[in-house]
């Protein structure tokens, strides 16, 4: 089963509540809010920023948020939040990131040899790099566009793994 990564942007003030556990997610219909689907990249665009597949210190810790701190009961795998502020820190910690400091930040073997999802270390092979690289840089792309959206909103972002 493939692991997906989800991001939904709605009003900081419910994205509170949801965090404080006032309101559940399964109480909302969430496929009503503007969302982001990152497909299986979520662990590995972490990795590359934070060096690690889960947790990582903000506001890089921020892009794909994995951290116990933000934990929410929602799923398989729970629930992520960040408030407004938290969501204006990382896009600012994105906008100085290029490609080329991107391409700086990533070692592939290395997240290989740690397994960081979705690679698989029995059925990658060296020519996977640079297309790997490429899917990453996407999604990235599409995470700092979401972001820069939700930010001129004002609004808070929930992240889930599904």
């Amino acid at each position: 089963m493939a692991m997906r990564g989800y991001y939904f942007a709605m009003d900081d003030n419910l994205v509170q509540q949801i965090a404080a556990g006032d309101i559940t997610l399964e109480s909302l219909k969430i496929d009503d809010y503007p969302r982001l689907d990152i497909d299986r990249s979520w662990e590995a665009i972490h990795y590359l920023l934070c060096g690690d597949i889960s947790d990582g210190e903000p506001p890089l810790g921020y892009v794909v948020p994995m951290t116990l701190d933000k934990g929410i009961d929602f799923g398989s795998f729970g629930a992520f939040s960040l408030r407004a502020e938290q969501v204006a820190e990382a896009l600012q910690a994105m906008s100085e990131l290029d490609e080329v400091q991107l391409r700086l930040l990533y070692d592939f073997p290395a997240m290989v040899k740690d397994e960081v999802y979705p690679l698989e270390p029995d059925t990658v092979s060296d020519e996977d790099e640079d297309e790997f690289f490429a899917y990453m840089l996407q999604n990235f792309n599409e995470i700092r566009r979401f972001y820069s959206q939700t930010l001129a909103e004002g609004k808070g972002l929930i992240f889930y793994i599904f």
